[in-house]
């Protein structure tokens, strides 16, 4: 084999011709390394036979079992993973990009290993190439890991193709690996992300309140549970609107009325719902049967964890609807703000 090409890539400012380059390599079938905020990890395409045989010399592996991908985005991660737990989207929005690599039910059995690493040479890399690559550490099996490019350079030359330099990795250590087993996990291999942290992220629960625009209703009950449990590190409350614009204010009635009760939602910015803010939420509260059908149409296998808010009040005279009041008196707002204080003190005891 000829000599490994040596790309010198600034992180700070990235030959994007260069990484261009590289990611044509890679889709012709080479062995390009590359560097990440962990170590420097060695991309192969999974659907390249000849490719991948390369790499399977190298990491000494020729059993069946597949490589860990790198990825560059959550929507890859549900094309190559089975059913997706609220825990693994919480981990992901926590600790993606960075040093986690997840092991989650694979679409087609067994299990897949997934990481989207915080580089940003990594990053374009990735994106360039458009889909995940195989990309266990830049060394052959049993070795130091490479934490930077002299040290891939010492036992890969003239075995790989393209060798991306940008310098000492960050971290220089391994991602953590963790296997998700139902609503819980197991630590495979410790790295920079412990025990502990991912620990927390299973104990906090993700409470999302949904409306329409995301300026009155839901914006009110967010205030509302969040006073509740201020400082409690276990309960992540956030609200959206299914047709919301995105950075409006609360309405100047809501502010007023939540002044009253001692809830201050004058910083509120209203955001319009994401299939990522569904997915990862333990409970979705809506205001109305259209919400929760919006809802339940957009993403499915949510159905346990869709309620309408009022079906947890003590008091459900005039059904579980709780009415926007947009365009209506301060007077109707202190009704509806009435309404959804008596369902959080039933989602309370739900919650505790």
């Amino acid at each position: 084999m000829k000599d490994t090409k040596i790309f010198k890539i600034d992180s700070e400012n990235p030959d994007k011709d260069k990484i261009k380059e590289a990611a044509s390599i890679l889709k012709a079938g080479g062995l390009v390394a590359f560097p990440t905020e962990t170590v420097y990890g060695l991309a192969a395409l999974p659907y390249n036979t000849i490719a991948v045989e390369k790499l399977r010399y190298i990491k000494n592996r020729y059993e069946i079992k597949q490589f860990s991908f790198c990825i560059h985005s959550i929507e890859q991660a549900e094309q190559l993973a089975g059913v997706i737990s609220p825990f693994a989207y919480k981990l992901m929005n926590k600790f993606w990009p960075g040093p986690l690599t997840l092991v989650l039910d694979a679409r087609q059995g067994e299990t897949v290993g997934l990481r989207i690493p915080n580089h940003p040479v990594a990053r374009l890399l990735l994106k360039e190439i458009g889909e995940p690559v195989f990309a266990p550490s830049a060394n052959f099996a049993g070795e130091k890991v490479p934490v930077n490019a002299q040290e891939v350079l010492k036992t890969l030359d003239k075995k790989i193709d393209v060798l991306i330099d940008s310098g000492e990795s960050k971290l220089k250590a391994s991602s953590t690996v963790c296997k998700i087993t139902g609503d819980g996990f197991k630590i495979i291999r410790q790295g920079a992300v412990t025990q502990d942290m991912i620990a927390r992220v299973l104990k906090t629960q993700e409470v999302l309140f949904v409306c329409t625009g995301n300026s009155c209703r839901s914006a009110m009950a967010e205030g509302l549970l969040k006073k509740i449990f201020e400082g409690s590190e276990n309960i992540h409350v956030s609200s959206a609107g299914v047709a919301a614009f995105e950075g409006m204010a609360a309405s100047k009635e809501a502010i007023l009325v939540m002044q009253k009760l001692g809830v201050d939602i004058s910083a509120h910015a209203a955001m319009r719902v994401t299939d990522e803010m569904l997915k990862q939420a333990d409970f979705i509260l809506v205001m109305e049967q259209g919400h929760k059908e919006y809802i339940l149409k957009r993403v499915s296998g949510l159905n346990k964890k869709v309620f309408l808010l009022k079906e947890f009040s003590e008091d459900k005279s005039g059904g579980l609807s709780i009415q926007d009041p947009i365009g209506m008196s301060i007077g109707f707002y202190e009704k509806i703000a009435g309404e959804l204080q008596k369902s959080i003190e039933g989602l309370v005891l739900k919650l505790k």
